[in-house]
């Protein structure tokens, strides 16, 4: 089986694939712009979803009958890899259950 990385595709495009970055998502996301410039891969990167609300993501899942991870309907508004994704509780943070007691707020997939 032959291993896959982005990265090593990333000198054959002059766009990264759009990402599904929302703004409301967490503070380190606040103020994402629809379209900005990767300064570190020199690739522009289009947020097409940056200003959209939880709200409106879940509206156009149900509108356009789409499927989405069961995690989500069992306490896990954020799911990212296995081990670093976690419940949350009635209240919490949607972002609370993602690298809870690390360091860590983004991924790095985004």
């Amino acid at each position: 089986m032959t291993s896959y990385s982005l990265l090593s595709d990333v000198n054959r495009v002059t766009s990264w694939p759009p990402s599904s970055v929302c703004s409301v998502s967490a503070t380190s996301r606040a103020g994402t712009p629809k379209l900005a410039w990767d300064a570190k891969h020199e690739r522009w990167k289009a947020n097409p979803l940056a200003d959209w609300t939880e709200r409106d993501v879940w509206n156009y899942i149900r509108e356009h009958h789409l499927p989405y991870n069961p995690l989500h309907d069992q306490g896990y508004p954020s799911i990212g890899c296995t081990h670093c994704t976690k419940p949350v509780g009635p209240g919490g943070s949607p972002r609370a259950g993602r690298w809870a007691g690390l360091e860590k707020t983004e991924c790095g997939i985004n």
